[in-house]
């Protein structure tokens, strides 16, 4: 019981230590209620459309197996299923875009608002990939 419990510990220290690196970069901390967050966790705001292209200014796109996560909100401005994978774009023109790649749009059309989160990937200065990605809509 105690080898787990060792192993447990190393691999959460591990763990942490691959993140702390992207949160110092990011500028933050769980409590600054931003629309990054760690890999797996729920960021703690979605950024607006006008916002998005300011909050990834300096923020650059992780590489290998580290992972980010980013969340925004706004009106679908695409909605494209193509029998596996689904395409949901967030925002348009002038602000920056936002393309969440997941499994099914879940019923929702152009023009809905929603809320989109996954594994962030900055493609330009005007353009986010989120891959996977989930869609909500937000709560009233």
């Amino acid at each position: 019981m105690r080898n787990m419990l060792r192993k447990g510990s190393a691999i959460l220290l591990t763990l942490t230590a691959a993140i702390m690196p992207f949160q110092a970069a990011l500028g933050q901390s769980r409590l600054d209620k931003g629309p990054f967050a760690p890999a797996e966790m729920i960021p703690e705001r979605p950024a607006l459309c006008h916002e998005i292209e300011d909050v990834i200014r300096n923020v650059p796109t992780p590489s290998g197996l580290d992972r980010i996560d980013f969340s925004a909100v706004g009106a679908l401005s695409l909605v494209h299923f193509e029998g596996v994978l689904a395409y949901m774009g967030v925002c348009n023109e002038p602000d920056a875009k936002v393309l969440c790649v997941t499994y099914s749009t879940n019923d929702l059309n152009v023009g809905d608002t929603v809320i989109v989160t996954g594994s962030y990937r900055k493609m330009a200065a005007n353009f986010v990939i989120l891959d996977p990605c989930l869609t909500s809509r937000p709560e009233p």
